[in-house]
């Protein structure tokens, strides 16, 4: 997608920097000098204790005399979402009150898509933490209280349960006139080979939303409740919003809290994750069923 002549510098004309950037940090009130845009804080891209990250507000760029990250407030948002060149202009004209150019046809029904199917997996992390509550879901909070987690945790990492049963996701989706097509792409619900209809891919199954790094739910975790499952662990399969290689459960929180300073952790599995969260640390990850891929180790 192109640019209109004129539009990014109207877009910086619109943004400071400064905001941008203290939304993510704490600035330095003895370092920095808010009247002449001379900005200081500690590094959101490194963990430090001193103010090193410098932010020029008058000419809208930015540079860290301890790891050296420097850009503009496209990259920062880049850095600090995860999200490519476009989807920052997007944030940022979004939160500038600026009107988006038109897209092209096919990135536009793309992008539509990938909203729809997100939408879809809100409504599923509904039905599945309302099922968690309803009597089906006994058995799977027996378990979790015997793995120390409460009322406020469960709400915390919106843990839900899928019970038993063929097609009660399908049915309840397709209840709310979700397509078909939509179910099915979000790797909610998979053909039947007998010709009838689809079924859940997860079933009897304590489940942990996957989020990116934007906070969307792209895909699930769901851990078995019999014990002779012969798959313990069981995550989403890859759609247009899930690379399993390409991303980590609590990608965004752990971002968030690293960037404040906490150490990372990586973690082996999602109640691994949960554990350390819980105990305070608030920067863990964990890759989902896989080594950890080249792609991982660049967002770690």
């Amino acid at each position: 997608m192109s640019l209109p002549p004129g539009f990014l510098d109207e877009l910086k004309n619109r943004t400071s920097l400064g905001q941008v950037v203290g939304r993510k940090v704490i600035w330095d009130a003895k370092k920095s000098n808010q009247g002449k845009g001379d900005l200081w804080a500690p590094c959101p891209f490194h963990q430090e204790k001193t103010a090193s990250f410098h932010v020029d507000d008058r000419k809208g760029f930015y540079y860290c005399f301890g790891c050296h990250a420097k850009g503009d407030m496209f990259s920062f948002v880049r850095e600090t979402e995860n999200v490519g060149f476009m989807e920052a202009v997007e944030i940022l004209a979004r939160e500038a009150g600026m009107q988006m150019p038109a897209r092209d046809p096919k990135a536009q029904e793309k992008a539509d898509r990938a909203s729809q199917l997100a939408e879809v997996m809100e409504q599923a992390v509904q039905f599945f933490r309302l099922q968690l509550r309803a009597g089906t879901g006994a058995a799977a909070r027996e378990y979790l209280t015997g793995r120390g987690l409460r009322d406020g945790a469960l709400d915390r990492w919106e843990i839900g349960f899928a019970p038993d049963g063929w097609q009660n996701l399908w049915d309840h989706l397709r209840g709310k006139s979700v397509a078909e097509d939509l179910i099915l792409g979000a790797g909610l619900a998979k053909p039947s080979n007998q010709g009838k209809k689809p079924y859940d891919t997860f079933r009897n199954r304590i489940m942990f939303p996957i989020r990116d790094a934007r906070g969307r739910c792209i895909a699930f975790g769901g851990r078995a409740i019999d014990p002779s499952d012969n798959a313990k662990y069981l995550n989403s399969p890859e759609t247009e919003l899930f690379d399993k290689g390409r991303s980590l459960f609590n990608h965004g929180p752990a971002r968030e809290a690293a960037g404040k300073g906490e150490t990372l952790v990586v973690a082996e599995g999602y109640m691994d994750v949960i554990a350390l969260g819980e105990a305070g640390l608030l920067a863990a990850v964990a890759p989902l069923g896989t080594a950890v891929t080249e792609s991982q180790l660049q967002m770690l």
